[in-house]
């Protein structure tokens, strides 16, 4: 097994083949936005003012671009602060439903020792030049295992924000933490950050809501929404369905995409009996069954790291885009598409690997020297364009026709 080692990823990744399907559209080429950020991993625009975006820097910096300039002073410093071992690091970070009046915002990262995993309000500044009035909402300790943190969080169609969790390091998850019901670790977990059902603990500020579907259930951590994920390493809510895109990061062979409608918890994603569709070999056992099928699975040849992404629906791409999911790989670095809907269930069609389309070459001619490297988010401008961190070149890349 090779384990990626450059800050972020030692993301259990098989290193393997290169191929991988080309399909048929339009050429996507890319631009450069800004260069010489230090291991970026997260960019987000400020939804209250378009001009705004801001990229996290896994060492624990939150930096502002202006209109695409990088400006040179961080928004947030707290490298004292964070824990970079192995896969740890400032890894996620989400704006509050009522940000355009509160200004509130939520950072994700590792801390202390032994290693916590944290998620703390901070209050942004009317320019958006500063986050301060750091306030603890939610954390747990860490196992000894540098890799499998997780990473992006974010707010549901129904305003609670979701947590998912990677299953705590090391290979084939071996205490079956995905599979255990009072472990926070390789869950999606869902809080309500405008209630607090702990007032007797400073360091614990946020509600459960009643409608987890474990509440109540003996043994059960009741934050949880779901078990049985990996490393869901980069995932996103759909702005129109309000469903989850799940990116949960492979073992030895293959990689895996999961679509949960909006308000559907009580799933189980199978690992770590199951990676994607095939047995891992591991025994489990599962909390419960049935397990839920991802929507695609592609193996090692492909790719071994999968970057989840978001559906297109801008308007600088051709129109044929529209509705395609774009994700990544990592370790392969390769930039994908692949047919997106709903069945009448409103679950997601299932895709095949065949159906993957590779916009890597022309993207990366039209890079030159900044060719691709190490893709580590796919996510939307302010216009709904796609943006891509890369960790290893410390660039935000613009895709365009």
């Amino acid at each position: 097994m090779c384990l990626v080692s450059i800050g972020l990823l030692m993301i259990l990744a098989s290193c393997g083949g290169s191929g991988s399907p080309v399909g048929p559209g339009p050429a996507i080429h890319a631009q450069v936005v800004a260069r010489g950020l230090n291991q970026p991993v997260l960019y987000l625009t400020n939804p209250a003012d378009s001009t705004q975006a801001f990229v996290l820097e896994l060492p624990g910096k939150v930096r502002l671009l202006v209109n695409g300039a990088l400006q040179t002073t961080p928004v947030l410093d707290i490298t004292g602060t964070v824990v970079t071992a192995g896969e740890c690091g400032l890894l996620g970070m989400a704006f509050d439903p009522n940000f355009a009046t509160n200004r509130f915002v939520y950072l994700h990262y590792n801390a202390g020792s032994p290693v916590e995993t944290r998620f703390v309000r901070y209050t942004m500044n009317g320019a958006g030049t500063a986050l301060t009035s750091a306030f603890p909402i939610f954390s747990f300790q860490q196992t000894t295992e540098t890799n499998h943190k997780g990473g992006a969080i974010n707010f549901g169609a129904d305003g609670k924000l979701y947590i998912m969790t990677g299953d705590g390091g090391g290979g084939n998850d071996p205490n079956n933490f995905a599979q255990t019901p009072n472990s926070f670790f390789g869950k999606i977990l869902r809080i309500d950050v405008t209630t607090d059902d702990f007032p007797g603990d400073i360091t614990q500020n946020y509600g459960i809501p009643a409608s987890n579907p474990f509440v109540g259930v003996a043994g059960v951590n009741p934050e949880i929404w779901g078990f049985g994920m990996r490393n869901p390493f980069r995932w996103s809510v759909d702005p129109v369905t309000g469903g989850l895109l799940i990116a949960d990061v492979g073992q030895d062979a293959f990689e895996e995409l999961d679509f949960e409608p909006a308000g559907h918890g009580h799933r189980n994603y199978g690992w770590n009996m199951r990676e994607a569709l095939h047995a891992s070999g591991n025994s489990g056992p599962a909390y419960f069954t049935p397990l839920k099928d991802p929507f695609l699975e592609y193996g090692h040849s492909i790719g071994e790291t999968v970057i989840g992404g978001f559906i297109y629906r801008g308007n600088v791409l051709d129109a044929s885009f529209k509705g395609r999911y774009f994700f990544a790989d990592y370790t392969n670095p390769k930039i994908f598409s692949i047919p997106f809907s709903l069945d009448g269930s409103g679950e997601a069609n299932s895709v095949g690997s065949s159906s993957m389309t590779n916009h890597s070459s022309t993207i990366n001619s039209s890079l030159g020297a900044d060719a691709i490297s190490g893709p580590v988010s796919v996510t939307p401008d302010s216009n709904g364009e796609i943006i891509i961190c890369d960790l290893n070149n410390g660039t935000i890349i613009r895709l365009i026709p």
